[in-house]
C-alpha cells in the first residue's frame, strides 16, 4: 500500500521556506533534486514538494530538527538553515544545501557530521572508537590515520583513547562496512548514509 494513502497527501510547512509543502511521490519523469542535501529524487519515494516554486526535499531531509544540541557546541543549538556554500567544520569539506549553523562561533557542520555517533564499532580495531572533536596532541598538531596512512589536520576523528589509534572520519565510515574501500572521500561516504537513509539500500 502506498504511504500516501495513510498521510492522506500531507500539506505542511517547513522552516526552510516560505511555501506550504505537498507529500507526494516522485514519478521519476524528469529529474528533480533535494535542495536540503543536493541528491536526485528517486522515482517512487515519497518526497516534499512546494506546488508554487521548484522546491524540494527528502523526506529524511524534512524531518531533520530545525534545532540540535551537540557536545561539540555545548550550548548553542546549531540552527539548520539552507546556504549555497559552506566548509563544515567537522569534516573539512564544503557542502552546498543544510548546514547547521552556530551564530555564536560562525561555524557550520554538515547535518550529517552532527548526527553521527558518538561511539561506534570498526571492522578495524577491536575496542569501540569515540569521536573527538580536534586531535589528542596541541592545536598546532594533526594526527597520522591508523588506517590508511594518510595525515589528518584539527578535524573531527574517530579515537581509541587506551591503543592511541586515530582515524578519519570518512574512513572511520568505510571501516564499518567490510566491502567498502578505507580510503573513500569524506564526502561520498556521507553521500553512502544519506542514499541509505532513503532507499533503504545498503551503500557499497
Amino acid at each position: 500500500m502506498n504511504s500516501l494513502n495513510n498521510e492522506a497527501r500531507s500539506v505542511l510547512r517547513h522552516f526552510s521556506h516560505e511555501h506550504s509543502l505537498e507529500l507526494t511521490s516522485f514519478s521519476g519523469t524528469g529529474t528533480a533534486v533535494c535542495l536540503a542535501c543536493n541528491i536526485q529524487l528517486i522515482a517512487g519515494k515519497d518526497y516534499y514538494a512546494c506546488r508554487a516554486c521548484p522546491f524540494s526535499l527528502h523526506r529524511p531531509c524534512f524531518n531533520m530538527p530545525e534545532l540540535v544540541q551537540h557536545p561539540a557546541d555545548t550550548g548553542h543549538d546549531p540552527k539548520l538553515l539552507l546556504t549555497p556554500c559552506f566548509q563544515s567544520r567537522a569534516c573539512g569539506h564544503q557542502g552546498v544545501g543544510s548546514a547547521y549553523h552556530c551564530h555564536l562561533c560562525q561555524v557550520q557542520y554538515h547535518s550529517l557530521c552532527l548526527f553521527m555517533p558518538l561511539a561506534k564499532w570498526s571492522y578495524c580495531h577491536p575496542h569501540d572508537l569515540h569521536l573527538k572533536f580536534s586531535p589528542p596532541y596541541g592545536n598546532s598538531q594533526g594526527f597520522h590515520c591508523d588506517l590508511c596512512g594518510n595525515p589528518g589536520s584539527g578535524l573531527w576523528l574517530y579515537r581509541c583513547n587506551a591503543c592511541e589509534f586515530d582515524i578519519h572520519f570518512s574512513c572511520s565510515t568505510a571501516a564499518s562496512a567490510p566491502n567498502a574501500p578505507p580510503n573513500l572521500p569524506q564526502s561520498l561516504q556521507a553521500m553512502g548514509i544519506h542514499m541509505s537513509s532513503i532507499t533503504g539500500t545498503q551503500f557499497k
